[in-house]
């Protein structure tokens, strides 16, 4: 995996997980690394939904586990995640972007669909520190939300 280091962000992030994680984060007031190096987050909304949609809400899709192994995502079950809205507090530590990595002589598909799902994700090297109580969003919210804000096509006519 290749990382890119990037300025830290000046505004609020997303941070999508399991409810039964909730209360340590909000008793910790930070999001702490998993067994990777950093901890992950969005930039909006919208971001946070997508990746979900990359990755927990694909359903039997392939991914690698954090101690490697290969593995598929389970049934998607809305009620059991929340995404968070929270503002970083400021704390040394490194801001990165990872690359998405993808085999010699991929198709331009395949590339462009390395790089946005690279560019959904915003890494933070130790432990993220937050200020105040994050907004909690339900996941059934959030969609309902996207749903409403969808372009319509009011007046299209055969």
């Amino acid at each position: 995996m290749a990382y890119k280091r990037i300025a830290a962000p000046k505004a609020e992030l997303y941070h999508y997980t399991k409810k039964e994680s909730l209360p340590k984060i909000l008793a910790d007031d930070r999001i702490r690394k998993f067994k990777d190096k950093e901890c992950w987050f969005c930039a909006s909304l919208e971001d946070t939904l997508q990746l979900m949609e990359l990755t927990v809400m694909h359903e039997g899709g392939l991914y690698i586990d954090t101690n490697g192994f290969p593995k598929r995502y389970p049934k998607f079950v809305p009620d059991d995640y929340v995404i968070l809205k929270l503002t970083p507090r400021y704390q040394n530590g490194d801001w990165v972007r990872w690359q998405q990595e993808v085999p010699p002589n991929s198709s331009q598909e395949l590339l462009d669909q390395a790089k946005k799902f690279s560019e959904l994700k915003i890494g933070y090297r130790g432990d993220m520190k937050f200020r105040e109580s994050p907004e909690i969003i339900e996941i059934s919210e959030a969609l309902q939300l996207r749903a409403e804000e969808a372009p319509t096509l009011q007046g299209f006519c055969y």
